[in-house]
């Protein structure tokens, strides 16, 4: 005889509710962010998922949407050099390099061509502790045996570098490896 699980608790909807916009803003950094958009991807008003959006995570909904952008950014700073400052300014959801670079320095202590140049990566991992924080806590995954595959393919060619030292400044590592 099968056990019947229990209906969700609210709590439980309401975080799988805020798992799911918080996984939209990760596939969708480019596109609309706003919160009468992710509202309707959270089902609730706009103004009830703002309240409980910034109680659950911490911070407004803009400000979310804006650091997993200047994330986004940083990393093409650091590691894809040929892409323009411009460029990425524009793809971050900034009108022009000028609001972008005030916002990164605001944010990073460091011009977007200081950063591509010499990433301070310690200052940026504490910006980004707190993002840390928020998916450890709010995207966990429930990964079971049956999610695992076992495929067979041909030999891969692979390049290594390794990296010892501070976990903080891998960073430096992967700029090197790229290099």
């Amino acid at each position: 005889m099968s056990e019947i699980a229990p209906p969700p608790s609210t709590a439980e909807r309401y975080q799988a509710r805020f798992h799911r916009v918080l996984r939209h803003v990760e596939e969708h950094l480019t596109d609309d962010l706003s919160v009468e958009r992710l509202s309707g991807v959270a089902a609730f008003s706009k103004f009830h998922f703002h309240r409980q959006f910034t109680g659950l995570v911490g911070i407004v909904v803009h400000k979310y949407v804006q650091l997993l952008r200047l994330k986004r950014a940083s990393y093409r700073l650091a590691f894809r050099t040929d892409d323009p400052i411009l460029q990425i300014a524009l793809d971050s959801g900034y009108e022009g390099p000028e609001a972008f670079a005030r916002s990164f320095k605001q944010r990073f202590g460091q011009t977007p061509t200081e950063f591509r140049d010499r990433p301070q990566l310690a200052a940026w991992n504490a910006v980004y502790q707190s993002l840390r924080d928020i998916r450890t806590t709010h995207m966990k995954q429930d990964l079971r045996s049956a999610d695992v595959k076992i495929v067979e393919t041909k030999d891969i060619r692979v390049a290594v570098l390794e990296h010892r030292g501070d976990p903080a400044t891998i960073g430096d590592s992967v700029r090197r490896f790229i290099a």
